[in-house]
Order: C-alpha cells, then structure tokens, then sequence
C-alpha cells in the first residue's frame, strides 16, 4: 500500500460526507470529490506534514466547493438539492425523528457558505476552531464567531418552524 493509498483510505469517507452536506447535491459532492483527490494525488508531496494532512485536504475541498459555487453563480438554473435525510430501517427513529433532521439540514443549508463550512467542520467532522480556520484560511478569532453565529441562526430558524421547548 502506498502512503497516498493510505491517505485516500483515511480521508475518503469524511471528505465526501463533507462535500455531500456542503452542496446538498449527491453529483456535484462526487465531481467534486473527484477534484479533491486528483488535486491531492497531484500535490501530495507539498502537503503539511505532522498531522497537518487532515486540514490539508479539507482546504481543496473547501476551496474546490468554494469554486463550485462560483461556477453555478453563472448557472442560475442549476439549482441546489437538499441532501437525503439517511433511513437505516432504525425501528427507534421516529417520523418526527426524521422531519426534524430536514428541517436541521434546511438549516444548514439556508447558513452563508463560508458559515455552512465552519459548522460543518467543527460539529459535523470534529475539527478544532484552529483546524478549520486553517482549513477555511481564516483567523482563529474570526471561525469561532462564525461558529456561534451559525449556532444563532439555526436556532433562530429552527425556533419558527419546530418547538424546541420540549426538546430542551
């Protein structure tokens, strides 16, 4: 097994989970996730050695999304699908279980990108504040209040549109 074998073994998965939720389009989150790893195999003997490989990776996905982005801002009739909400025949998951995952990833969904990768980052994928600024190329201080203000905004838009009392 190669070193770059191991690193696409390791990376695969998250990445593409990562991409899926940030477009919210199963297509685009593959061609783009075929970009990444082209990119990656292309310049894997630049990226940042001693653990730094995770941001590394997530910053061509960052920025390849980014791209993407700007493309479909040419192609306004392309537009944005929100991502399936995952049924593995859980019996313990519920109709609502499953309502309140839309609405969560509507949530998401409607949050600035730049916001959208953050959270993603930080309470999807597990990163520090520190890595996904680094990801994101963004000060420390800067991803954290991002961070909050994404909690906010879910809040704010969850509170209209399911009772989060009872769930509190």
């Amino acid at each position: 097994m190669t070193e770059f074998d191991r690193f696409f073994g390791e990376h695969a998965k998250p990445i593409h989970s990562y991409l899926c939720r940030l477009t919210g389009d199963r297509e685009r989150a593959a061609d783009l996730f075929q970009r990444v790893f082209l990119k990656a195999y292309t310049h894997f003997g630049s990226r940042r050695e001693s653990g730094g490989e995770r941001s590394w990776v997530y910053a061509i996905a960052t920025n390849e999304a980014r791209d993407e982005v700007r493309r479909r801002r040419r192609d306004p009739l392309r537009p944005m699908e929100l991502p399936e909400v995952r049924d593995d025949g859980d019996p313990s998951v519920t109709a609502e279980d499953r309502e309140l995952a839309r609405e969560i990833l509507r949530g998401i969904e409607e949050l600035p990108l730049l916001q959208r990768e953050l959270f993603l980052l930080v309470r999807y994928h597990g990163f520090t504040f520190a890595d996904a600024a680094a990801a994101t190329g963004m000060s420390l201080s800067a991803a954290k209040m991002s961070v909050a203000r994404s909690h906010e905004k879910l809040v704010r838009l969850l509170q209209g549109r399911i009772h989060l009392g009872s769930l509190l």
